[in-house]
């Protein structure tokens, strides 16, 4: 989304959410907005980054009105009835079937009771196992068969779809096989980055763990980047969680803007990478000396590598001084040139 087009859009949630009387969900501004629900969240999160909006979650759903607006009764006022999740009655499949009272006037069963002895002391078996038959099928039909109430039913949906975007993390190695091009995070950054998780799915995981590693090509864009790592610790021997966070989320966590100036300065990421500088004593110089007056050239350029011309002219004259040389060669320099002079 371009900047333009966010702007007048969080313009658009902003008016619309200080005109509703309770929190809206991401699907409720979609369709205010006439988006998709991924656009929709994407935008509310980037607001959220913004501090124009703060999240609340109840149930298991994410709901959003303006920040800095509501205190915490008129946020809560604001938002939905808890559930009260009933209590789901599971019937062991070892338990004996329950029979229902028979709705069988109990005069009616006393009678036939009566006639089933009658007909078993006059040896009439056929007749008395008929009527235990049809008393077994009365009973059979009288057993209620659980149905799952519908409104539990619906519970246990909404419960499962829930608007959250997981964190994913494994097993990776030790603080000392971790990439060559991650680095630490500061203790400011790392609580920044535990308060945007904590309302994410999988957070649990992780909450103990308060040493984290950044990509450096992440950290240069002030962002904490797509895959984190998590460890206890510093020691070398520190287990470390490989973490990875969705994009819909981690596009839009940036670093706290007290944190960016730290990043934002390629020598502070490349300290202790620079190349040794190389040494040069007085047989390097006396060398260039030696070589001069050994030419026929009256007149040389001299360039010395990681050197700046001031200096390698006053060492180069120095060296002369020491050695006597000075009717036949001298050194001088002009702006960023040394030269070398056969003195005539």
């Amino acid at each position: 989304m371009k900047k333009g087009s966010f702007k007048a859009t969080s313009a658009r949630v902003e008016k619309y959410l200080s005109e509703m009387n309770r929190a809206q969900t991401a699907k409720e501004v979609s369709l205010f907005l006439g988006v998709t629900n991924t656009t929709a969240y994407e935008i509310l999160q980037l607001m959220e980054v913004f501090g124009t909006v703060q999240k609340v979650k109840r149930g298991g759903r994410q709901f959003y009105l303006l920040k800095g607006v509501y205190d915490d009764e008129q946020i809560l006022a604001m938002l939905p009835p808890k559930k009260v999740k009933p209590k789901s009655r599971r019937r062991s499949v070892f338990a004996a079937p329950r029979v229902s009272k028979s709705s069988v006037n109990k005069s009616f069963l006393e009678e036939q009771l009566y006639t089933m002895r009658a007909q078993v002391s006059s040896f009439e078996g056929p007749s008395a196992l008929a009527m235990i038959g049809l008393q077994q099928e009365i009973i059979e039909k009288e057993i209620p068969t659980e149905e799952l109430p519908v409104e539990l039913e619906v519970d246990l949906r909404v419960e499962r779809r829930k608007f959250e975007t997981p964190i994913m993390n494994e097993p990776f190695a030790t603080i000392q096989y971790l990439p060559k091009d991650v680095r630490r995070l500061t203790l400011v950054q790392t609580k920044y980055l535990h308060e945007e998780l904590k309302f994410l799915e999988g957070y649990d995981r992780i909450e103990s763990l308060k040493t984290v590693f950044a990509r450096l090509s992440a950290l240069e864009k002030n962002k904490y980047g797509r895959i984190l790592y998590f460890s206890m610790g510093m020691n070398s021997w520190e287990y470390v969680k490989k973490v990875t966070i969705d994009p819909s989320v981690s596009d839009f966590m940036f670093l706290p803007a007290i944190e960016v100036k730290r990043w934002s300065s390629w020598n502070y990421f490349m300290r202790g990478l620079k190349e040794p500088r190389i040494s040069y004593g007085k047989d390097q110089y006396d060398k260039i000396i030696d070589q001069f007056i050994e030419n026929g050239h009256k007149l040389v350029e001299i360039t010395v590598e990681n050197r700046k011309a001031n200096y390698v002219n006053l060492i180069l004259n120095k060296r002369i001084g020491e050695r006597g040389l000075e009717e036949q060669v001298k050194a001088s320099y002009v702006t960023d040139w040394v030269y070398l002079e056969k003195v005539e």
